[in-house]
């Protein structure tokens, strides 16, 4: 097979990257590797040279002649140096955990903005390693940790480099306009913004597929998603809310990406409410968890209301199920891919947009009950009392949207 890979990392003082071994394994089966093995070495820290010890990397040498192995790939990010002396050494390439991941990314990217911010993040991390390899190791020269979105050699020097992705910046600027005026007429709108976020494969794209009755690209791999997309789903309350998907988050995620897809990320601050959707059949969903709250923090979202949402119950056993209930009581348990729940989250953000918005009660005129039902894809009201010429009621809406309402029925 072409794509024959070993899988290595070190241990130290934690089980931070062995926690993250399998996970890897994960990304590498996406770009459909054959993953021939996976060693590691208990190291409390890396080689400044060459990573692994000397013997380590004997024995590493000695496994991929014998087993045919043409990928090494390492569960961390290493520098030049230690790229360029391994990859010597073993005379195979070299491939590590951020490289696998923006591979992905490129694998996946089908939007112009998708593309260009993939683009942007291997140049900006490819950076230092591109420069001084020359042709025969040209980092984006051809196949599996060699290609870029545009499919060009690069073979440029460090100047045509930089003005490379300043101009692919000035692209992803023009985008990023479009984007705020479309996101201004939704702000304007008054209608709540919800945005779907979560770990890497926890189902984001089927949850909102099955939410708006779309048939949106859902695949059991990761990073399916690169740009978001949003799309207007119906609530038990009648309104309407809107609904965005993101990019997944990972662990150990460079802030090279991060920093490229921001204009992504960023459509998260502009949400009303965050659904955090988590795949309770992960024996690690608990890690995750936490990379997410980490990646918020990372982008500056602090004290945003949220919904955390365990998806694929159908996958776990009754047991793990109560005992995750037992943790997490206020959640809520769904399994999108089956339909199953899916009613009591909807409730649940009705409940949740009831919390954050004004509630009024006031009387309004029956023959202006018309402008109540212009506005019902925005608010909630409920009838408290009413006679011939008037109704009470108890209204649920954005400030502004209630004065607007209120001045109407008063004309």
């Amino acid at each position: 097979m072409k794509n024959r890979a070993l899988l290595v990392t070190i241990s130290g003082y934690s089980n931070k990257l062995l926690e993250s071994f399998d996970e890897l394994e994960q990304l590498c089966l996406t770009l459909d590797f054959y993953i021939v093995d996976k060693i590691y070495q208990k190291k409390l820290k890396p080689d400044p040279n060459y990573y692994f010890g000397k013997g380590k990397l004997e024995k590493i040498k000695s496994f991929c002649y014998s087993n045919n192995i043409n990928f090494l790939v390492i569960n961390d990010n290493i520098t030049s140096l230690q790229r360029k002396n391994i990859e010597k050494f073993l005379k195979i390439k070299v491939l590590d955990r951020t490289e696998i991941i923006l591979e992905i990314f490129s694998k996946h990217a089908k939007t112009k903005e998708g593309k260009i911010q993939v683009e942007i993040a291997k140049l900006q991390y490819l950076l230092p390693y591109l420069v001084g390899y020359g042709k025969e190791l040209s980092r984006l020269g051809g196949g599996i940790g060699t290609r870029g979105p545009g499919e060009r050699q690069l073979e440029y020097s460090r100047r045509h480099i930089k003005n490379r992705i300043r101009s692919l910046k000035r692209q992803l600027e023009n985008i990023k306009h479009i984007r705020e005026l479309q996101r201004k007429k939704r702000l304007k709108s008054s209608i709540t913004k919800i945005s779907v976020i979560g770990y890497t494969n926890a189902g984001k794209s089927t949850l909102l597929s099955k939410l708006s009755g779309e048939n949106l690209v859902a695949k059991n791999e990761m990073f399916t998603t690169l740009s978001p997309f949003t799309r207007k789903v119906k609530l038990p309350s009648n309104r309407i809310a809107i609904f965005s998907d993101t990019v997944g988050f990972i662990s150990n995620l460079h802030p090279k990406i991060i920093e490229a897809f921001h204009s992504t990320l960023e459509e998260i601050n502009y949400s009303d409410i965050l659904l955090i959707l988590v795949d309770s059949s992960d024996n690690n969903y608990e890690k995750k968890l936490e990379t997410v709250f980490e990646t918020l923090e990372k982008i500056g979202i602090y004290n945003k209301p949220y919904i955390l949402v365990f998806n694929k119950i159908d996958l776990i056993t009754s047991e793990l199920l109560e005992t995750i209930k037992n943790k997490y009581p206020y959640a809520i348990y769904i399994s999108a891919k089956n339909n199953l729940n899916l009613n009591k989250l909807l409730l649940k953000i009705d409940e949740v947009i009831d919390k954050i918005s004004k509630k009024v009660i006031t009387t309004i005129k029956t023959n202006k009950m018309n402008i109540l039902f212009k506005y019902s894809e925005q608010i909630k009201y409920n009838v408290l009392d009413s006679n011939s010429e008037n109704i009470k009621i108890e209204l649920y809406a954005p400030e502004k949207m209630i004065e607007k309402i209120i001045k109407e029925v008063n004309e």
